[in-house]
């Protein structure tokens, strides 16, 4: 056992010669170095002493829920919500060529400079020829399944368990594929040096840390226990290849069960939980401030109580997939009613995620330096329903009102596409500000004109 002395000579504490996580050098010398093939260090080097920044958490107990995920089946495949247990189950039957995928819309933002961590909680069940699980952080924006996009991903093709980086900065789908025997740092199949061996058919906790900046290090490992955070195999992505590792840093969270062949038993992936944390609370961002407004046209609110009508929509910009993973807030906006409606009616406005059918809606950019684009061009006759995620009560008065979405700061519209890499009028993305009567009413409806404000990361 090593001893930490005092300049007395005073014992103050022993450390085993096992522990990786602190090296403690002769007396005299003050040098303290770290292990960086446990959890003491983050892929930047820096010790672990921050409070982690969530980006994003998700309990699958609530199964998947509209405006937060995509899912689709694959053949007769499908998903189901195990309200006993508290998990998501993505199903497969026992013919070919069913199963399921579910993707967020969410596309956690990279941070340069900063650690991302993915930790996802989840049950294989079982392993069969035929049978492929995915899970992680990654796309595919092909026909699924495919290998058309970016990211890191732990998959189980029968009975092989593989750590996988797919790529698409090549212009087409590549991945770097490494089997369990093949893990560099521990193949936790109970020959490595932390002598843990996992059971495929128990829930496990996975762990996905990576630097992006283009190049960086690609680290995936196992919660274990008592032993801790053991990292499996680590991808050495600086000094070794001649571009960037993936187009982007910025990605969602995703999860596939799919047959390739006929199965005994019907295959299932079980999701319980997931999370993504930057190391470290991320400040000064680079958020860059937007407008745009209604148009020269006012528009004639229709009259059917408790119904709302879109005034201005905005959305990601439709350039291309990686330009479409942004992040937007609103920040506040106007309504100016020029004239009221011809009924004395009290007036109500909104915020609205996931709006429809936003009938006749045109999306256009906003700003050449912008990745949100507008819709002035949704029929105001025409009510949308949605998420309301801000409202508020207006009179119908002449006049100019200004609503303040200071509670929106901390609810991020993650903009993001969905997995084919394409946007819809009325997609997940979407958030409109709408106005409408709150009673009945009768007549003529009121003549309005609108702006509304948002940042959104650079």
């Amino acid at each position: 056992m090593a001893q930490i002395q005092s300049g007395l000579d005073t014992t103050l504490a022993t450390v085993d010669p096992t522990t990786k996580a602190l090296f403690v050098l002769p007396k005299g010398i003050t040098t303290v170095s770290y292990d960086h093939d446990d959890f003491t260090l983050d892929s930047f080097e820096r010790v672990r002493v921050s409070e982690p920044n969530v980006a994003f958490e998700y309990l699958f107990a609530n199964g998947l829920l509209a405006g937060q995920w995509e899912g689709t089946a694959y053949g007769a495949g499908t998903v189901t919500q195990n309200t006993t247990a508290w998990t998501t189950e993505l199903n497969t039957t026992t013919a070919t060529t069913t199963g399921y995928w579910a993707q967020t819309y969410a596309h956690v933002r990279y941070a340069p400079g900063f650690s991302t961590i993915f930790r996802g909680t989840f049950n294989f069940n079982a392993l069969a020829t035929g049978l492929t699980m995915r899970y992680g952080m990654f796309t595919d924006q092909g026909t699924f399944p495919s290998v058309t996009g970016d990211g890191i991903y732990l998959e189980a093709v029968g009975s092989t368990i593989n750590i996988v980086v797919r790529s698409m900065v090549s212009g087409s789908g590549i991945e770097t594929r490494i089997a369990q025997t093949s893990w560099n740092m521990d193949p936790l199949n109970g020959t490595g040096k932390s002598v843990v061996n996992l059971n495929w058919t128990l829930t496990q906790h996975l762990v996905i840390e990576y630097q992006w900046l283009g190049v960086g290090t690609v680290r995936v490992g196992f919660e274990t226990g008592g032993s801790g955070v053991v990292w499996a195999h680590q991808f050495n992505l600086v000094n070794a290849i001649s571009t960037a590792y993936t187009r982007t840093g910025t990605l969602p969270i995703r999860a596939e069960c799919f047959s390739t062949g006929a199965l005994g038993v019907a295959g299932k992936l079980t999701l319980i939980c997931c999370a993504v944390h930057h190391e470290g609370i991320i400040v000064n961002r680079g958020w860059r401030y937007f407008s745009g407004n209604s148009g020269t046209a006012l528009k004639t609110i229709g009259l059917t109580a408790g119904s709302l009508y879109p005034l201005i929509s905005i959305r990601a910009a439709i350039t291309n997939d990686i330009t479409k993973r942004t992040t937007f807030i609103p920040t506040k906006a106007t309504i100016m009613v020029q004239t009221a409606a011809t009924t004395s009616v009290v007036m109500m406005w909104a915020l609205v995620a996931i709006p429809a059918p936003l009938t006749s809606a045109t999306f256009a950019t906003a700003t050449t330096s912008s990745n949100v684009a507008i819709d002035t061009a949704a029929a105001a006759a025409t009510a949308v329903t949605g998420t309301i995620i801000a409202s508020g009560i207006l009179p119908n008065a002449i006049g100019l009102h200004t609503l303040d979405f200071l509670e929106q700061m901390d609810n991020s519209i993650r903009a993001g596409q969905n997995a084919a890499g394409t946007l819809t009028i009325t997609g997940a993305n979407v958030v409109c500000l709408a106005y409408g009567p709150l009673v009945t009413t009768s007549g003529v409806g009121a003549a309005v004109a609108a702006s509304i404000s948002w940042k959104e990361l650079s």
